[in-house]
């Protein structure tokens, strides 16, 4: 599209480049996670000698990936859980491997995904580390065990199908608050219950007292993958992406999502992880 041509940004150049070179574009939804996790995808591939531009205006999940099936952008970070409710409503996967099968099952023709990283966004309960001990609630399915009735914190609206799969908690109220500290706060005196997503848990300095209930089931797996338009990668810019998947963990991400919101640009925050792990 014009539009999308003509609000690119240049992230990098590689020294062998020139300015004929066709390039390669990075889109992204907008958000924190989103910017933060294009810019690492975007620096990594422009390493390998491609040229490659982000796109300055933000689009919707669906947006960007009915741009890559037409060849109007080359890649963008998504989430696996997510990208598998827009493409099969109501999915029966749930767990990373079938979640990650499913996705490339359903994908849009010349479109796909690269290794899944070690970014995990999944919905998670949080509890008191002290209770989910005495109770020996040792997974989600576990949950009732816990105290019931005890008001469920949350820092964003949860999607209806993790409500219903954190019901067996037998929790009470859904509360807003401000921050995933607060939660960890409230969790961590035994008067609430979390949920947040792995991204917002690895956000708090200070987990201490606080567990996960892990869980086999729902809700949705969510790893972090580039999703690309098959034609323009080869090789080079394959092995790159590789590379971003076996050292990008969740922690990784939640730190420079932080430094990002604290008015770092995304690029220089991504080229800097980028160099201190040898990617």
């Amino acid at each position: 599209m014009a539009a999308i041509a003509a609000a690119v940004v240049a992230v990098s150049l590689a020294a062998c480049g020139g300015d004929d070179d066709p390039a390669l574009t990075v889109g992204h939804d907008g958000s924190v996670e989103s910017r933060t996790a294009a810019a690492v995808y975007a620096s990594a591939l422009a390493r390998t000698g491609l040229h490659v531009q982000t796109v300055a205006d933000s689009a919707s999940q669906a947006e960007l990936l009915d741009q890559v099936a037409s060849g109007d952008l080359g890649l963008y970070p998504s989430f696996t859980g997510d990208l598998l409710v827009q493409l099969t409503p109501a999915p029966k996967a749930m767990t990373a491997p079938d979640v990650l099968a499913d996705v490339n099952r359903s994908l849009p023709q010349q479109v796909s995904v690269g290794d899944p990283s070690l970014v995990s966004d999944r919905w998670q309960v949080l509890a008191q580390q002290t209770a989910i001990e005495s109770a020996g609630a040792e997974t989600l399915a576990d949950c009732a065990r816990l105290p019931g009735e005890m008001p469920l914190l949350v820092t964003q609206t949860p999607p209806p199908s993790v409500l219903d799969a954190v019901a067996v908690c037998h929790h009470g109220p859904v509360q807003t608050v401000a921050t995933a500290e607060e939660i960890a706060s409230r969790v961590r005196s035994g008067d609430a219950l979390g949920l947040t997503t792995a991204l917002d848990s690895a956000s708090v300095d200070d987990l201490t007292g606080v567990q996960t209930l892990k869980s086999d089931g729902a809700p949705i797996a969510q790893q972090l993958v580039p999703v690309f338009a098959s034609g323009p990668m080869e090789k080079p810019q394959l092995k790159a992406l590789s590379r971003v998947a076996g050292e990008l963990t969740t922690a990784d991400l939640a730190q420079m999502m932080r430094k990002v919101r604290d008015g770092a640009d995304p690029r220089a925050v991504a080229g800097q992880w980028l160099s201190t792990n040898g990617v």
